[in-house]
């Protein structure tokens, strides 16, 4: 052989061993392309599993929310009218102790109206009762008298003015018996009461004595 046909059969060979090299790349390459794209298969298929696990728990979390605001909102309702009805029971009971203050207010300023009223006719009941009871101990048993019976008609408990009022009538005018119906209801008035007087109770004999000597 010529070197010329050599060289062409090196070449040749040169060509299948590179051919042959080469598709054993391509196989492995298309080996390795088929494992990369079956393991992408299975890490999209388990991305999409994630991410539908996690929608279904951000679901689960979302509707979580939603049960706890829609609770809260009925809480609030509840609690916002509960608060309206303390509002309104407030405002009814500050309405009565307003009213009861200005009664009591007014019962208070009567009262002291009537304290006042009271005192100044127990004042002057004194004064007028001081003044009887001077006139009695002076001797002008016609005015005690008018005296006396003013302030028992006033003053009906009072049984010191009534036992002044029959000894200012008795001493007036001994000798006038027609007064001797109204001492001695006097000195049952008194007895009633439970007033004892020595000077009284001789009036009453001395009356009764006299009665019985006119009965006769």
């Amino acid at each position: 052989m010529n070197k010329k046909v050599i060289a062409v059969i090196s070449l040749i060979v040169l060509l299948l061993i590179s051919h042959i090299l080469l598709t054993v790349k391509i196989f492995n390459l298309k080996d390795a392309v088929s494992k990369l794209e079956e393991k992408t298969d299975k890490f999209e298929k388990s991305l999409l599993e994630f991410q539908e696990y996690e929608d279904l728990q951000i679901s689960k979390i979302n509707e979580g929310i939603l049960s706890i605001l829609s609770s809260q909102e009925e809480n609030t309702t509840e609690i916002r009218g509960d608060l309206a009805k303390i509002n309104r029971k407030s405002d009814a009971q500050y309405s009565k102790t307003v009213v009861m203050s200005k009664t009591y207010d007014a019962i208070l300023e009567e009262q002291k109206k009537k304290t006042i009223d009271t005192a100044e006719k127990d004042k002057a009941s004194i004064e007028s009762k001081n003044n009887a009871i001077n006139l009695y101990k002076k001797g002008n048993y016609s005015s005690s008298y008018d005296e006396f019976t003013k302030l028992t008609k006033t003053f009906t408990d009072d049984m010191e003015c009534r036992l002044y009022k029959a000894k200012s009538l008795y001493y007036k005018n001994r000798a006038d018996s027609s007064s001797y119906a109204e001492i001695l209801a006097d000195i049952r008035t008194l007895k009633q009461n439970g007033v004892s007087d020595t000077e009284l109770l001789e009036i009453e004999k001395s009356i009764l004595a006299e009665k019985e000597g006119f009965d006769e």
